[in-house]
C-alpha cells in the first residue's frame, strides 16, 4: 500500500510559497504508508502536475480531471503503479447548459468494473447523472 503525493521535488527544502518557480518543480511520487519513505517517482500521464484534481481512488487506480470541472473537461483513469492511463470518451450528453459538475469514482465488485459518476446541475436545480463504465468504455444516462 502506497500514499500518492504531489510534492516539491526536493521535499525537505524550505521554499517560499510565493516563488513562481515552485510550481514548476512539483513531482508525483508514491510513498510507503508505513515508513513514509519515497518509493517511486511517477510520471504524470498528461505530463503536467498543475491544474489537475483527484476525484477518487480504488485499488490504487485514480480518477483525475481538471481542478475546476467544466462541461468538456477530459476525465482520465490512471494506474500510477504500472504507469498506464485511459482517457474517458466525452459524454454524449449536451452538458453545456449545466453550471455545476461533480465527479466520483469507484469500483463495483458485483460487476468487477470501475465506474465514474458525473453529476451535473443547472441553476434552476434541474440535474442529470451519468455513469461511465471502464469495462464497456461507454457512458449511460441514469433516468429519474
Amino acid at each position: 500500500v502506497y500514499l500518492l503525493c504531489l510534492h516539491h521535488e526536493d521535499f525537505e527544502r524550505k521554499f517560499d510559497v510565493d516563488d513562481p518557480f515552485v510550481k514548476q518543480d512539483l513531482q508525483w511520487s508514491l510513498f510507503s504508508n508505513e515508513t513514509f519513505e519515497q518509493r517511486f517517482k511517477l510520471k504524470h500521464p498528461l505530463r503536467s502536475t498543475e491544474h489537475f484534481g483527484i476525484y477518487g481512488s480504488s485499488n490504487g487506480v485514480l480518477c483525475i480531471s481538471d481542478e475546476i470541472l467544466k462541461p468538456k473537461s477530459r476525465i482520465h483513469i490512471w494506474n500510477p503503479t504500472i504507469g498506464k492511463y485511459r482517457t474517458v470518451p466525452l459524454s454524449i450528453t449536451d452538458d453545456t447548459k449545466f453550471g455545476y459538475i461533480a465527479l466520483q469514482f469507484g469500483f463495483h465488485p458485483g460487476v468487477n468494473d470501475y465506474k465514474v459518476v458525473r453529476m451535473m446541475c443547472m441553476d434552476n436545480k434541474a440535474f442529470a447523472v451519468e455513469v461511465y463504465s471502464l469495462a464497456t468504455n461507454s457512458w449511460k444516462m441514469i433516468e429519474a
